[in-house]
């Protein structure tokens, strides 16, 4: 799949842009786990939930990788530039049900599996905007350079 994604996007741009209309990509993005680049909107099944639609445990024993999450980013976006698509939107911000949770077991670091580009602390405030209850990834840094240059 990711040797015809390039191709993919072209020919979406291309029908867009024979039907005079702009090209968007509404979600993409990849979970802070190592692997998850090849899965992508499948990336957060890694998670077991309860009964209460809350998180309970990852699957197994996952390694966290910002940098493969902040990578991938990067990467999908320069192609999105290279082929002409008018606008993208990374998936997702926070989310909120799936915390770091510090001092935990890997498999409690629930946002391992979030799309997120920062890590929600659900003990603690964050120490880059201590008013936040929120950490940046590798990913919003990535992002916030990519946009800067």
């Amino acid at each position: 799949m990711a040797d015809r994604f390039r191709d993919g996007i072209r020919a979406f741009v291309a029908q867009g842009k024979a039907q005079g209309k702009p090209v968007a990509i509404t979600e993409f993005g990849c979970t802070s786990h190592r692997g998850p680049a090849g899965k992508g909107g499948r990336g957060d099944g890694i998670v077991e939930w309860g009964d209460d639609g809350r998180p309970v445990r990852l699957d197994g024993d996952c390694i966290r990788d910002e940098e493969e999450q902040a990578t991938y980013l990067c990467e999908v976006l320069d192609i999105f530039e290279a082929e002409g698509v008018d606008t993208a939107f990374v998936n997702t911000f926070a989310r909120y049900d799936l915390p770091r949770r510090g001092g935990g077991t890997p498999r409690e670091d629930f946002d391992m599996a979030s799309y997120g580009v920062v890590k929600v602390l659900e003990d603690r405030p964050g120490t880059t905007y201590p008013d936040m209850p929120w950490e940046p990834k590798a990913a919003f840094a990535l992002l916030a350079d990519h946009y800067r240059g």
